[in-house]
């Protein structure tokens, strides 16, 4: 994996406060060409704090970096940094091919055109088909894959890798770590931030654990296993209450009559057709399949954002202001769940009905807000200085937290989650695994959409494989004793599925 080229960073000392919060505490760690280092930590350990000040997006209050031994500050030295972010950072009203061009467009007196390795780059990640497509019309993987080709498309130093391939296929993942492992041999510095532990211990060389503002190991060798990183994670894990975590819905379902009923649903652009499924309360349903299978669609369409005809019902209920009323969707994309601009209490209560935070007059009811945000707040165990600081200061794990915190205090019967882990490290993903496992123990139902058969393991009672629009046989996560069990159910169910179409 390690190439022959020299060269490092060193990191000495950095330390970064927001406020009162103590985001980087003294943090040191030696980056070096030819390999890929890998960075893994709970969410709010610094990692993202770190991975700013190396972009050069933030300044440290304190501390050194020093690039082949002079001192060295990326924000002065532009094209020296190439970023991609776990949450693509790209232009929406832009066709896919400008939004790779972004930063090499040369003169202004012509339309910037990909180069012939920049078309062969795009063939590679799958996206040369869509080169004339507005972006904003593009799904969250194509957006992801395009976020990657543009930073790899730059003749950069160092390479920074944010949970790349969280919206990604497996054959997407293989590409990107070919691409990674290029790089370190042509001795670059690349670094991997991540929570899937297999990446780290495949993909990388050695692996600096982040807790509290420092780095606190490093693995390597043969102590870079999953279970070595994974017992560094935990370490002083926080125990949670799946009873703090229930909802109280507001339409109670009958004995014996499903939370959702959806008879002879059809998607009306041909994503999906003629579905049939029910979801029990207590129950967490989850659906799978690849990009364009119909899966993330018919998870929207129960949210009512998607044009379907058929029959549905939550709760016996088929009217909209019912459904709206006992359903709560989480988009897989934080941006489309939480305000930027907002607090952390603003982000907690804003779907919260009139009556319950306003009184006569419709004026605010300002003590009994800051109480239901902060009691949010403990029952959620998101880790926030004060319910008044910015969403945005929270890591993606704690923002997670609060999106899913804000729709179940909604209050619905039915939740919709796409995604509900994406990103988040494996301390967070117990949480809140059994933050859904509390509410759905109060009689309500979970629907989620997945994309990795570990969460589907841990998390769901029944997993349907949607292939080609079509929904299969339900699967019961409880007759399998593995996840590599449940994996090969699943594997044949999409290759049947593909068979059948």
């Amino acid at each position: 994996m390690s190439g022959g080229a020299s060269g490092r960073i060193e990191v000495r000392g950095l330390h970064k406060s927001y406020g009162s919060t103590r985001a980087l505490a003294g943090l040191d760690l030696e980056l070096r060409s030819g390999e890929v280092l890998g960075i893994a930590g709970p969410n709010g350990a610094g990692k993202s704090t770190l991975m700013r000040i190396l972009a050069g997006e933030e300044r440290a209050d304190s501390g050194e970096l020093r690039l082949d031994g002079a001192p060295w500050s990326p924000m002065a030295t532009a094209g020296t940094v190439a970023v991609v972010h776990q949450e693509p950072q790209l232009f929406p009203n832009l066709s896919v091919a400008d939004n790779l061009m972004v930063g090499r467009e040369g003169s202004r007196l012509r339309r910037p055109r990909l180069g012939a390795a920049d078309r062969a780059l795009a063939q590679a990640l799958g996206i040369a088909a869509y080169a004339g497509r507005p972006l904003s019309t593009c799904t969250l993987a194509t957006q992801q894959r395009v976020e990657i080709a543009r930073a790899l498309a730059r003749d950069a130093r160092v390479f920074l890798f944010d949970e790349p391939n969280s919206a990604l296929t497996d054959d997407e993942s293989d590409e990107l770590f070919r691409e990674l492992h290029r790089l370190a041999e042509a001795g670059h510095i690349v670094i991997l931030v991540t929570h899937r532990l297999g990446d780290l211990v495949e993909h990388t060389d050695r692996v600096a654990i982040v807790r509290d503002g420092r780095v606190t190991a490093i693995l390597e060798g043969e102590a870079l296993t999953e279970d070595g990183i994974a017992r560094q994670l935990v370490l002083g894990g926080v125990q949670v209450h799946a009873e703090d975590m229930a909802g109280t819905p507001p339409i109670a379902a009958l004995p014996g009559q499903p939370v959702l009923r959806a008879r002879g649903w059809s998607h009306l652009d041909d994503a999906f057709d003629g579905i049939e499924l029910a979801a029990a309360p207590g129950e967490i349903v989850a659906l799978m399949g690849v990009e364009g299978s119909g899966a993330r669609e018919l998870l929207r369409s129960f949210a009512g954002l998607e044009r379907c005809a058929g029959e549905i019902a939550v709760a016996g209920r088929t009217d909209l202001a019912g459904l709206d009323r006992s359903t709560a969707y989480v988009s897989a994309t934080r941006q489309h769940s939480l305000y930027g601009h907002l607090s952390v209490g603003d982000n907690l209560l804003a779907r919260l009905g009139r009556p319950e935070i306003a009184g006569l007059g419709l004026v605010l009811r300002r003590a009994r807000m800051r109480e239901r945000a902060e009691d949010a707040v403990r029952r959620f165990l998101i880790k926030a200085r004060t319910i008044a600081q910015g969403i945005r200061s929270l890591s993606g794990g704690n923002q997670q937290k609060v999106a899913i915190a804000q729709a179940m205090m909604k209050r619905p019967i039915l939740l919709l989650l796409e995604e509900p882990t994406r990103g988040v490290d494996i301390r967070s993903k117990g949480e809140i695994y059994r933050l859904l496992r509390g509410f759905a123990d109060a009689g309500n139902a979970v629907i989620m959409f997945c994309t990795e058969v570990l969460e589907m393991f841990e998390a769901a009672d029944r997993v349907f494989v949607v292939s080609d629009g079509r929904l299969s046989a339900p699967l019961l996560v409880k007759d399998h004793t593995r996840v590599e069990e449940l994996a090969t159910s699943v594997t044949r169910l999409e290759r049947h599925g593909r068979q059948g179409r």
